[in-house]
């Protein structure tokens, strides 16, 4: 699954326009970010505040009006509506249940206005969860960054007390983000052991290929562009620290490679936002 990138307030607020300029800077930035999505490169997420603003706006807000000043505008509000009314790309969270929170920075040279303060405390509360469902400096969300889609230099968050933040991103950063999904593995991987007969037969399902030794216990597993791992009868089970050699080998973590050679299946793929919030 393709990171997730939460638009910045200034994406999806389009019922005060502030300039042609910037209807030009927003128009040119959801332009690459639906081509961002149709290419596989990344999925839009919304929490379900911020999508509701969108339908509101685009069904309800719409000022004919507007046009004569912003003759783009209409363009805008069909993409808006493309984002916020059909799942395609888009993954939609509710994180209403979550209490303590500080509001997530916005990002610079935007107004504090009413919309960015509930898209503030919105993404705040995305945070939270976030936080829980990976390692400290990783991240697999991501906030769009107007200017960076517009192929401007990427902006910055008015911060000055330095809250942690998601990354703002552009079309270069996405690759940066870490995969939303996660492997489904039980919590008591870390205690079973891997014997000398379950990795002789599924270690072909992490691209080894075993070579019988001659007159020796060693049998050699070779991965293809990879050193070669070290398999040997007498030792079983197979050390953790053995094991371990795998992760650079193969690229997964080692309770991914205990799964595969103690069930000869691959685990399943599992979101990591937890699914109580997932819509």
């Amino acid at each position: 699954m393709p990171p997730l990138l939460c638009p910045s307030p200034d994406i999806i607020d389009q019922s005060f326009p502030r300039s042609n300029d910037d209807l030009d800077t927003v128009k040119a930035a959801l332009g690459v970010l639906l081509d961002s999505i149709e290419e596989g490169l990344c999925t839009i997420l919304l929490t379900q505040v911020l999508s509701e603003f969108i339908v509101q706006i685009v069904e309800e807000t719409f000022a004919w009006e507007k046009l004569e000043t912003y003759p783009d505008l209409h363009l805008v509000y069909r993409v808006l509506a493309e984002i916020g009314l059909q799942p395609r790309g888009v993954q939609r969270v509710n994180v209403s249940g979550v209490a303590n929170y500080v509001a997530h920075p916005i990002p610079e040279g935007l107004e504090c206005g009413d919309f960015a303060q509930r898209w503030s405390e919105e993404v705040g509360r995305l945070f939270v969860i976030h936080s829980q469902c990976c390692t400290r400096g990783e991240y697999f969300i991501g906030i769009a960054c107007t200017l960076a889609f517009a192929g401007k230099t990427k902006g910055k968050y008015n911060n000055p007390d330095s809250a942690p933040t998601f990354p703002l991103a552009g079309p270069k950063e996405i690759k940066c983000l870490q995969d939303p999904l996660k492997w489904d593995i039980p919590d008591d991987m870390h205690r079973r052991n891997v014997s000398f007969k379950d990795a002789y037969r599924r270690i072909v399902l992490l691209g080894g290929n075993v070579h019988k030794p001659s007159g020796s216990s060693h049998y050699q597993v070779q991965f293809p562009g990879q050193r070669t791992w070290t398999l040997d009868r007498n030792t079983d089970p197979i050390p953790e620290r053995f094991l371990r050699q795998l992760e650079s080998i193969t690229g997964e973590k080692v309770e991914v490679v205990k799964y595969v050679l103690l069930n000869g299946t691959w685990p399943q793929r599992i979101p990591r936002l937890p699914s109580r919030v997932i819509i």
